[in-house]
């Protein structure tokens, strides 16, 4: 059974928490203190974390620091109302690999979780591809391989949202990662002009 460590400082939501691991069948260890969390990190290994950003010893991005000086590879999902883009950008250059929004919904954080749980390897073209890159600090290349893959497969021009909902990672994770794709020169960008509003960039692999 897979390990997970919830870290909360809302007694409703760790028990949401506890009710979805017991629906997913995970084993699920959960506290409202990061410090505490920082100590269970050093003493067990986890296969996942999920973590807030409000929390009264320490936020959630010092947390997200704190955990890549001891672990640089285990999934981090991040639980937050809020979704701007100048905080997701600042929990992923911490280390996070994605996000999950609150309020909970079940099947939408089991799949999430499930997503990070299960990625393995990804194919020997895409872990080649991967490997030539300078990735930078806060990315890692289990999220960047799980965007890479979904782009081979489709093998289509897509918008972010449509590749977050493929992907299953949230629109803060993927909007990232497919600029630093994109200036890396992998994929092609074209925008959509509509009669009103800012044009729709779609990605497509090279």
């Amino acid at each position: 059974m897979k390990k997970i460590l919830a870290v909360d400082d809302e007694k409703d939501i760790l028990f949401t928490l506890e009710a979805v691991a017991d629906v997913a069948d995970l084993n699920m260890t959960t506290t409202s203190r990061g410090l505490k969390a920082l100590e269970y990190i050093k003493n067990n290994n986890f296969n996942l974390l999920l973590v807030d950003y409000h929390m009264p010893d320490i936020n959630g991005l010092k947390l997200v620091k704190e955990i890549r000086k001891i672990d640089k590879n285990i999934p981090i999902l991040v639980l937050t109302v809020d979704e701007s883009m100048d905080l997701a950008e600042k929990f992923l250059k911490a280390g996070a690999d994605d996000f999950a929004n609150k309020p909970i919904k079940t099947a939408d954080l089991i799949s999430r979780i499930n997503l990070h749980l299960n990625f393995n390897e990804s194919s020997h073209n895409t872990a080649e591809k991967i490997n030539e890159l300078n990735i930078p600090k806060g990315m890692t290349q289990r999220t960047l391989a799980i965007i890479y893959d979904y782009l081979t497969e489709i093998k289509k021009s897509e918008t972010i949202e449509e590749i977050s909902k493929g992907t299953n990672l949230a629109y803060q994770t993927v909007h990232r990662y497919l600029n630093y794709i994109a200036d890396e020169n992998l994929v092609e960008v074209k925008l959509n002009y509509g009669k009103v509003g800012r044009p729709i960039h779609h990605y497509k692999l090279k």
